[in-house]
């Protein structure tokens, strides 16, 4: 190889060797917040609506599920959180229990993220009153949730009784309407007609009887 070549090759090799090092350092910065879902959960045996308020910047908030006793809401966009927790963390929980329409707040300290990964921002409203806010990455259903109850929401009792009650008023009154359309209403309908009305009465006739025998 000549001088020339020689003096070439080394040219490059710099020159490569200055682009990769302009490329690492080019590198963006991790993000130091992060854009993430809302989620809901209601432990209480009141229907609730609860959002995040961030309390340092009121315009970052999130939210609004409506969530019947006992269950777990769906996925809302959007929250602000810290792209890592750190100490004296919190966030405003904002809620309405209805038929109540006035509106509550409570300033809840968020927890440190399970296992130091950012996640979704879960709202909490618990039986004794208490709204909770918790980030992870893990369903409640995991050992790494970090929120007061572990699991999803349980129904009480009396709770499950009240569902099973309106199903069977339900029911009964679905009958009550088709016993009453075969009593009056017959003289426009079809002898067809007629004969799926009767079928659907006894079928829902035998159903309230079988929620009647299960009842406690």
């Amino acid at each position: 190889m000549n001088l020339k070549a020689t003096f070439r090759l080394i040219v490059l090799f710099a020159g490569v060797s200055t682009l990769l090092a302009g490329c690492a350092h080019a590198q963006p910065a991790p993000p130091k917040n992060l854009g993430v879902a809302v989620r809901s959960i209601n432990y209480s045996g009141k229907e609730v609506v609860l959002m995040a308020i961030d309390p340092q910047d009121k315009r970052n908030g999130g939210g609004g599920d409506a969530l019947n006793p006992y269950s777990t809401g769906g996925t809302i966009c959007c929250y602000s959180i810290p792209a890592e927790w750190h100490p004296g963390l919190q966030a405003i929980v904002k809620y309405n229990l209805y038929p109540d329409p006035t509106w509550h707040e409570q300033l809840v300290d968020i927890p440190p993220y399970p296992e130091g990964i950012a996640g979704e921002i879960w709202l909490a409203m618990h039986e004794d009153g208490r709204a909770e806010a918790v980030v992870s990455h893990f369903d409640p259903s995991r050992p790494e949730w970090p929120g007061r109850v572990q699991g999803h929401p349980v129904q009480s009792e009396s709770y499950a009784l009240k569902l099973k009650n309106d199903r069977l008023n339900n029911q009964k009154g679905m009958l009550a309407a088709m016993e009453a359309g075969l009593k009056y209403d017959t003289g426009k309908m079809t002898a067809q007609e007629i004969e799926e009305l009767k079928e659907a009465i006894e079928n829902t006739r035998k159903r309230i009887q079988r929620m009647e025998e299960q009842r406690p």
